[in-house]
């Protein structure tokens, strides 16, 4: 019998290619094949497309350490279609039980016949039947002797991050960080209050589960909750209707540190989609004047779709690189959620374990001063300039806040953000007045880096 190939397999096979040959975006390239096929596709399929591409993006080196040690011929000579089927396929073996290991390799093998590889048929098909089996033991690094590299390969990073860790964290705590980038994050989502009364969150969670079937946990942080499964994000839905939106649960500890008042100008000078400036505009009812400036058109788009869906008026939305940004008026406060490595959000991004080197850092940062000392120049007296950054490498968080507090030095005051957070979350703050949060904390946020300054 001829096995027929899936669209979602064919969907995700071809979505990792893209990621890896051409350093695309993941949803970004599932969603171009979709419109290029034109085709239907199930909630189920999406989910099985989201499941194995996300989730052999996250264990790609082990699973092609295995495939390299399984194969008598050397895989990075082979082409982007067979890398792709083995490695997807062998994911599907390995982590997902739900699935027949027949299926699994029936399709990689039927995805490179419908490539146009038919010479490849056989070779792939052996392949994975040899790893279905699972009768194969490969030696791996000493775990005393070469910690780098067992840890790089039993939990699937680049060694040049788990070198840079490893001289921060024990071993111990290097296995809980590096195996939680591995596990897929939470559904955290904001409530919008301008809808939903903080008062009647429970309400809300409790018409979540009655017309979406959805469950939610609390989390400290109340307008924050956690769904499962993932709801539904059509026009008709709850999330369409503008009743919540889609943010981290530590990235919603921004708008806490900014500490909006209302009759304030705030200017967010790397806004994004606008979550973090719907946030704002929730905390202060929409009695702030502010303005959100991003470069990117398509940022910029997804921006005013965000205000638009939540009900939020009269924000500004500027297309425009925040260092050529001067206002005719007074600002209050500027917030610099800054482009940075991304090194704490891996587990959402697992790409960027693959698509990263090291020299990012050192680039961000670089980038990041020049942030900051725009923004800095741009506050009237008293004004403050909160900065965020989705990482916790030093370079991005605490050796920025040293470099303003001497480049500024008695120009600037330091806000704690103690002052700021909830209860909950001081516990985050630093001796040196950074909010440091570490990826794979018991907490199961993603990690992150923030601080405020004051313009004397």
């Amino acid at each position: 019998m001829t096995t027929r190939l899936s669209l979602a397999r064919e969907i995700a096979y071809d979505a990792f290619s893209h990621v890896m040959e051409h350093q695309k975006n993941p949803d970004a390239a599932v969603e171009y094949l979709l419109q290029k096929r034109h085709g239907s596709i199930t909630k189920r399929d999406r989910r099985l497309i989201k499941e194995i591409l996300f989730g052999s993006l996250r264990w790609y080196s082990k699973i092609y350490w295995i495939l390299q040690k399984t194969s008598s011929r050397d895989l990075d000579k082979t082409t982007p279609e067979i890398r792709a089927c083995l490695i997807l396929g062998t994911y599907q073996i390995f982590y997902m039980d739900h699935i027949p290991d027949r299926a699994a390799v029936n399709e990689s093998a039927e995805y490179i016949r419908h490539k146009g590889q038919t010479h490849a048929v056989s070779f792939v098909n052996g392949i994975l039947r040899s790893i279905a089996r699972k009768a194969e033991y490969f030696a791996k690094p000493d775990k005393d002797k070469q910690p780098v590299e067992y840890l790089a390969l039993q939990y699937a990073h680049p060694t040049w991050i788990v070198e840079r860790w490893c001289r921060r964290f024990s071993f111990d705590r290097m296995k809980e960080l590096l195996l939680s980038n591995n596990v897929q994050p939470p559904f955290a989502v904001r409530v919008n209050v301008c809808k939903i009364p903080r008062e009647k969150i429970q309400d809300f969670r409790d018409e979540l589960l009655r017309k979406e079937k959805v469950h939610s946990e609390k989390p400290a942080l109340r307008s924050c909750l956690l769904l499962t499964p993932t709801p539904p994000l059509d026009a008709e839905s709850l999330f369409g209707q503008g009743y919540y939106t889609v943010q981290g649960e530590a990235s919603q500890l921004i708008a806490h540190l900014v500490d909006p008042q209302p009759d304030t100008c705030i200017v967010d000078a790397c806004c994004g989609p606008a979550g973090k400036l719907s946030h704002l505009y929730e905390e202060v009812e929409g009695k702030a004047q502010l303005i959100g400036i991003d470069p990117s058109p398509v940022q910029i788009r997804r921006g005013k779709e965000t205000l638009a869906r939540l009900g939020h008026e009269g924000v500004t939305l500027l297309e425009q690189d925040f260092l050529t940004y001067q206002p005719d008026h007074p600002v209050h406060k500027i917030l610099i959620d800054a482009p940075c490595s991304g090194l704490g959000v891996l587990r959402k991004h697992p790409e960027g374990k693959w698509q990263k080197k090291p020299e990012i850092i050192g680039q961000m940062a670089t980038d990041q001063r020049k942030l900051l000392h725009h923004g800095f120049s741009l506050l009237q007296s008293g004004g403050e300039l909160i900065y965020s950054v989705c990482s916790f490498e030093s370079e991005e968080t605490v050796a920025q806040l040293s470099w303003m507090l001497n480049e500024y030095a008695g120009k600037i005051e330091l806000v704690s953000p103690v002052q700021r957070l909830p209860d909950y979350y001081k516990r985050f703050v630093t001796k040196e007045n950074v909010l440091l949060i570490y990826s794979g904390n018991k907490d199961n946020m993603d990690g992150f880096g923030a601080f405020v300054v004051r313009k004397r």
